[in-house]
């Protein structure tokens, strides 16, 4: 699971590597084809100059079927700001043919040659793809529908920081190349450094921490994960890091001080203490700590710091598996009927605390009466 955890972390930084792909601040005056799905000619000058350019790239796969809803909801809003042209990479009469395209209320190009994503998508970007241009066709920004409203807005208000995109990209690029050397070491220095101008970017500093994994330098990742947690207290994230660290380790001490430090620091959020006893849970038998599991449930329910009855009741209902999970169905039928209570206003929770209840009560019945057949009768 670390080696995984790690490949997953540096996969991350490799991501933004541009290979080939223009690079942001590029500036664009044509397409890099233009041919429409009814034969008609689409050309980019057409649209430069008035408003934002947003060139959406997609391809015939399920999630370009499953954003077009939210892309037809998105428009109406996001047109106030910004021209829209579809660019769908296959043949035409395919794309023809694909649910949805015929109602997406914009110009729709056909691109059987992958033109569009040798020229736009970088190493780790996935379609569908969201290209935004300037008025003059500036590279502004590459990313998914659901943000791409976000940063229109700072667009439209002109807090956009095309200085700082470009700055990001190039620094992930040379993090980046230096991996592919196998210059690790050049890395961590790189992210290190960056992580310093920017110590609120989690995603530096979970890079940061699997290099030095990469690198067989835990200890490091601990002290460095430790100042961070003194520094922001009531950050889990930065705990969820220290947890995945440990999990390599196999240092049940460690991992003792390491809960013990959880609870202290989230006492009053038990939802918290409750995603890591469920963690746990998925441990594999010979690694599962049924007494952490325990102590971090009751912890989060004694504390009864829920902000709304619905809260309680999910906590309840988790605290009841694990219960069940260990034998007590008199127990978990308790939380259960308290989950009920708990969730009556919500009717899909309620239902399901109901049959959770059910079920343990029938458990907790038949239980005690079980015994093994007499084999020599």
């Amino acid at each position: 699971m670390n080696k995984i955890r790690t490949i997953f972390f540096l996969m991350l930084l490799c991501a933004v590597q541009v290979y080939g792909a223009l690079k942001t601040g590029s500036q664009l005056k044509q397409l890099p084809v233009n041919t429409g799905l009814d034969g008609s000619q689409i050309q980019l000058e057409k649209y430069l100059g008035k408003k934002f350019v947003v060139l959406y790239i997609w391809t015939l796969n399920q999630a370009s079927l499953n954003e077009f809803y939210p892309l037809s909801n998105a428009l109406p809003q996001l047109r106030n700001d910004a021209e829209f042209i579809s660019i769908g990479i296959g043949e035409a009469e395919q794309l023809k043919r694909f649910p949805g395209v015929s109602k997406q209320g914009i110009p729709v190009v056909a691109d059987s040659r992958q033109a569009a994503v040798k020229m736009f998508a970088r190493s780790g970007d996935t379609l569908p793809l969201c290209v935004l241009l300037d008025k003059d066709g500036t590279l502004l920004w590459r990313g998914k529908l659901q943000l791409l409203g976000k940063v229109l807005k700072e667009c439209a208000a002109g807090k956009f920081n095309l200085a700082a995109e470009i700055e990001v990209e190039e620094f992930r690029t040379a993090v980046n190349a230096a991996i592919k050397k196998g210059d690790f070491e050049k890395a961590l220095q790189l992210v290190s450094s960056e992580y310093k101008k920017h110590p609120r970017q989690l995603n530096l500093l979970k890079a940061q921490i699997a290099l030095l994994q990469k690198l067989k330098r835990q200890s490091e990742a601990l002290t460095l994960l430790h100042k961070v947690q003194s520094e922001q207290p009531h950050n889990y994230r930065i705990f969820e890091l220290e947890y995945t660290v440990l999990g390599a380790t196999e240092d049940q001490q460690k991992l003792n001080d390491f809960f013990g430090r959880v609870k202290k620091n989230f006492a009053g959020k038990p939802q918290i203490l409750m995603a890591f006893a469920l963690a746990e849970c998925k441990l594999p038998p010979e690694k599962i700590d049924l007494a952490i599991i325990l102590d971090l449930a009751e912890t989060g329910w004694r504390s009864q710091a829920f902000s709304e009855k619905i809260s309680r009741g999910e906590y309840a209902l988790d605290y009841a598996g694990i219960l069940h999970s260990l034998g007590r169905n008199d127990l978990a039928s308790i939380l259960a009927k308290e989950a009920c209570e708990d969730l009556k206003e919500d009717k899909k929770r309620y239902s399901k605390a109901v049959q959770a209840l059910t079920y343990y009560t029938k458990i907790a019945k038949i239980a005690p009466g079980i015994k093994l057949p007499d084999l020599k009768k």
